[in-house]
């Protein structure tokens, strides 16, 4: 447990919230390795000099990361990490609340909810992804809009590994055969046919033309945050704690970029899983998002992962997935928003058009 003896087990009288600053490297650290271990907090410091402070939507004056402080001692922090939000057409300056950290002895006394209070101050739009239930209970008692867990699609590509969980050897052998063919029967896949967009790996960095796409696909959306190069490069180039593959998808002779998909595997419960960390094309283009699709399909088996997962709300991209044969599962990705002007409760209603995706805020955080 994380104590302190200077902090006693009372709620603070006088609490100071301030940006943090260079003084508050050295106590935060010593909190982080006190809690989680002195290797878990080696390897953070990796993590977190990428996505704070090389982030390129960090501000001239730091990170935003608001430290709470009584009497110059450390109480707790609200890591947040800014993001350019396109909202019914105007860019908003948002931020994904992420690392919050209250000392034990000092849990239950408001720490947490002054933090969040004044993190919400400082933005157009605070965002809250893949909440935990302390952090979803408070985003509701301070009233933030619950739009409900992102959607979650699966495309199951190996049932023998995951009947393998729950039966006995060779009764999963015996099954996986007579699921496949269900599946097969249940949900077909559709191919996409006579395409002229072809799929490669993203040889070297993301390029220029990537903003053009942005600027292209992003009118299609309600909400979606923003993806130009320098970020992209920043997300799926430059992360010390997890490797990506691109692929890029072009169209015709002149080979006009059109969209991408972010792909990864991971094991999960001794189950090899195959992730869609990040997809972006015009999500009426379907010649473009089967073409991707399919190259994540490949991609998944080749890997010899057991599913494919997929997160968005939007319904022209959820039509894609399931025309591949994914299922609509449950998902873990609670998702509460706040933004302060602009919108009314219908938005919030409406999420037909929002594309939020496992690579946003800090889902896929693998240390």
């Amino acid at each position: 447990m994380l104590t302190s003896p200077t902090a006693e087990s009372r709620a603070p009288k006088t609490v100071e919230i301030h940006r943090r600053s260079e003084a508050d490297r050295e106590p935060l650290e010593s909190m982080y390795a006190e809690v989680f271990g002195p290797e878990a907090a080696e390897r953070n410091r990796a993590r977190f000099r990428w996505q704070y402070e090389e982030n390129p939507h960090c501000p001239p004056e730091g990170p935003e990361i608001w430290v709470a402080r009584e009497d110059g001692v450390v109480l707790g922090q609200y890591a947040t990490m800014p993001v350019r939000l396109l909202v019914k057409g105007r860019i908003l300056r948002g931020s994904w609340g992420m690392d919050v950290m209250v000392r034990p002895n000092l849990q239950r006394k408001g720490i947490g909810s002054r933090l969040f209070l004044y993190w919400d101050q400082q933005v157009e739009a605070s965002l809250g992804l893949g909440l935990s239930l302390q952090s979803y209970t408070l985003f509701r008692k301070l009233r933030w809009e619950d739009v409900g867990p992102v959607p979650c699609y699966s495309k199951v590509l190996d049932p023998k590994a995951l009947l393998s969980r729950r039966l006995p050897r060779a009764l999963a052998t015996l099954v996986a055969p007579l699921l496949r063919v269900g599946l097969w029967l249940a949900f077909p896949t559709r191919p996409t046919r006579g395409s002229s967009v072809s799929v490669a790996p993203l040889e070297g960095e993301f390029g220029p033309e990537y903003d053009v796409l942005w600027e292209k696909a992003s009118p299609k959306f309600d909400f979606v945050a923003e993806r130009k190069q320098h970020y992209l490069q920043w997300k799926y180039r430059k992360p010390p704690h997890v490797r990506y593959d691109v692929f890029e998808a072009r169209r015709g002779p002149e080979g006009e970029l059109t969209g991408y998909v972010v792909l990864r595997t991971a094991v999960r419960n001794s189950v090899r899983l195959a992730l869609v960390v990040d997809l972006l094309a015009d999500p009426e283009d379907e010649e473009t998002l089967g073409a991707l699709l399919d190259r994540a399909i490949d991609y998944s088996r080749g890997a010899s992962a057991a599913r494919l997962q997929s997160f968005t709300y939007d319904r022209r991209i959820a039509g894609r997935l399931l025309a591949k044969g994914f299922l609509l599962i449950s998902s873990p990705m609670q998702f509460c928003v706040r933004i302060k002007k602009g919108v009314d409760e219908r938005f919030f209603r409406d999420t037909s058009r929002w594309h939020v995706t496992f690579g946003d805020s800090d889902q896929d955080r693998e240390l």
